[in-house]
């Protein structure tokens, strides 16, 4: 299998975040990508490969999911908010948008007020929904890495790596699913996998893409860029009721021409073992079976549903995830691998 990564990728690394009302050390660690990468070459039957350069177009490919305000956003905060007298260790928003502070007079966020700019630091809160995703001098340039990674995975699967048996694996970081069309959250500045799912689209003519959503925790921002377009069949195994809290549910089915092409299978906590696993992956499977115009499969991979995950509260063993990787095997779909959490 090729794996696609980026040094860049690691640069992204604030010092701390606020979990549980608590100052801890940044759980989203780089030792996370090194780990990974680390025993893919000790297996030595993956080629790990560096995400090429040529991507003069990255920021379409970003604006084909993110809104404009929200790139600039990220682009300019850490700057503008040192400018400001902001600790330079990371930007952390104090405040957060919310429907009861809105101005009565004028509720439109673009122009509620001349200070409401994606680039106001004073309006940080804007772009964020919770404490996990402070930005760092390095974030952004960390983030576009990240992207690329995932870009140059899913160019791999359109120029004739189509093996099912195989797949592409984008090693990308920060992770992705949680990252809405203009929130950060979860660790998630910029959602790869909703990314690669458009390119896919796009330059490789798909009739449809589906996305699978393995990690331990609702896609929310996978869910909110896609929920309205048939085009992508989301679909997603997580924890019911476990971060990102307020989504995720079963009956969250898509709206409009989407309707039908959403599909969660929230799984409970404290008793969800490798077959109760499994055999949720496999009704999971089965709905992805009956898209049958899905021409690629973009595969949300969280290892975070190992049961030693520091904030996992499955039973999954390692012995758990060769039966992931044959169910999702199953499939015969040309598959894109992104990682998540």
């Amino acid at each position: 299998m090729r794996v696609y990564w980026d040094a860049v990728c690691l640069s992204h690394n604030p010092p701390h975040e606020i979990l549980s009302g608590k100052l801890v050390p940044y759980y989203e660690s780089p030792d996370r990508v090194r780990k990974v990468k680390q025993a893919l070459e000790e297996n030595g039957t993956f080629q790990i490969l560096p995400a090429e350069d040529d991507w003069p177009q990255i920021r379409e490919h970003i604006l084909a999911v993110h809104s404009h305000d929200y790139l600039e956003y990220l682009e300019t905060i850490y700057d503008e908010w040192v400018a400001i007298g902001g600790d330079k260790s990371a930007v952390f928003p104090e405040t957060f948008r919310h429907s009861q502070l809105q101005n009565v007079f004028n509720r439109d966020i673009k122009t509620m007020s001349p200070f409401a700019k994606a680039g106001d630091a004073e309006h940080k809160g804007n772009y964020t929904f919770d404490m996990s995703c402070p930005i760092t001098s390095d974030t952004y340039r960390a983030a576009i890495a990240s992207v690329k990674v995932a870009l140059c995975a899913a160019r791999a699967l359109l120029g004739g790596d189509r093996d099912p048996s195989s797949g592409i694996f984008a090693l990308a970081r920060p992770p992705g699913h949680h990252a809405q069309q203009a929130l950060c959250g979860g660790y998630c500045f910029f959602n790869n996998a909703a990314i690669a799912a458009r390119y896919l689209l796009q330059q490789g003519g798909a009739r449809r893409v589906a996305i699978l959503d393995i990690d331990y925790h609702h896609g929310n921002g996978t869910q909110q860029i896609f929920y309205t377009d048939p085009s992508v069949v989301y679909i997603s195994l997580h924890a019911k009721g476990d971060y990102p809290y307020f989504t995720g549910a079963a009956d969250e089915h898509g709206s409009g021409d989407g309707a039908g092409f959403n599909h969660n299978f929230p799984l409970p906590t404290g008793s969800t073992t490798d077959d109760v696993y499994c055999d949720a992956l496999q009704k999971a499977t089965d709905v992805g079976r009956s898209h049958n115009d899905v021409d690629f499969l973009v595969v949300s991979l969280g290892a975070d549903t190992y049961s030693g995950d520091p904030i996992c509260e499955f039973l999954l063993t390692q012995r758990c995830y060769p039966r992931i990787g044959g169910i999702i095997a199953s499939l015969h779909i040309p598959t894109l691998f992104v990682m998540e959490g």
